[in-house]
């Protein structure tokens, strides 16, 4: 059992974690960020200008190479995100991001934590990466790129390799470098990181497919942005997290009366930290 002054300080480390609680201020805007022509979002039609819906989150829709939809042959879209750091800091600079699907595609986040990839296959299934020392590998949700347009907002949410140990020390668990660990928020109508304050839809329950042993979670977070193992749904904390996953794709699904939510694909491999984070984590839909 940790000694009350120790319980302390690991909940002061825990308290920056949006990891699963998305709580930021708005990010500085990229020098580097590029306007397109046309509003975000039109790709599949699901909502949103820049928020979620540009890309429908099913993976598969094409094999990673252009001209696979229902576009012009080796047509493009531009993708931008940011990555947003716990605690003091802001922003995360000179963190490489890659495309699990797509190896040969990288860029490197500026100073401001911008990141963009000018032309990416439409149709494409494209899995963001984020790679820096001093943090855990970072994936996003597997995303279906849009057959025309652009996708706006892909966020990391990074905890430093000290808070992620603190978040592990907290819920009580070894992290194994055989597994994953998943987290994502389930999030309001038309919020994300982008917005001040909590950004969680209360009173809804989370669910992995394949399933997963009880064990492995969900794991609820409370107000304070603590996880409490006796919750059995979310807070306006949103935050939900499964640890130690074994490698694999699976979906996670959000269920709530009077609510619809979208579903996440994500992709989980050995000594990662998955992050659906918002605005394309479980979010719901108008």
């Amino acid at each position: 059992m940790l000694s009350l002054f120790r319980l302390k300080r690991s909940l002061l480390l825990l308290v920056p974690l949006a990891l699963l609680a998305c709580t930021s201020d708005d990010p500085p805007t990229s020098e580097t960020e590029t306007e397109t022509e046309g509003e975000s979002g039109d790709g599949d039609g699901d909502p949103g200008d820049g928020d979620p819906g540009d890309g429908d989150g099913d993976p598969g829709d094409g094999d990673g190479e252009p001209g696979d939809g229902d576009g012009e042959p080796g047509e493009l879209v531009q993708v931008s995100g940011d990555a947003f750091a716990f605690g003091p800091g802001g922003m995360v600079a000179g963190a490489t991001v890659t495309i699990l699907e797509l190896p040969d595609q990288q860029t490197t986040t500026d100073r401001d934590g911008h990141f963009v990839f000018e032309a990416l296959p439409a149709g494409a299934a494209a899995t963001f990466v984020f790679d820096r020392p001093g943090y855990p590998r970072i994936h996003t949700k597997t995303f279906t790129l849009p057959e025309q347009g652009s996708v706006e907002r892909v966020t990391f949410q990074a905890p430093d390799d000290s808070v992620f140990a603190a978040l592990a020390q907290i819920v009580g668990i070894v992290p194994d470098p055989e597994a994953c660990q998943i987290a994502s928020t389930v999030t309001r109508v038309g919020k994300s990181l982008y917005d001040e304050g909590a950004h969680g839809e209360a009173g809804a329950t989370v669910t992995i497919s394949p399933s997963l042993p009880a064990d492995h979670g969900p794991i609820y977070f409370n107000e304070s942005v603590i996880p409490q193992l006796d919750l059995t749904e979310t807070s306006d904390d949103g935050g939900v997290l499964y640890t130690n996953v074994p490698p694999g794709t699976y979906v996670l699904s959000a269920s709530k009366d009077g609510v619809v939510f979208e579903d996440v694909t994500v992709q989980c491999d050995p000594d990662v930290l998955v992050n659906p984070s918002p605005p394309y984590g479980l979010q719901a839909l108008p």
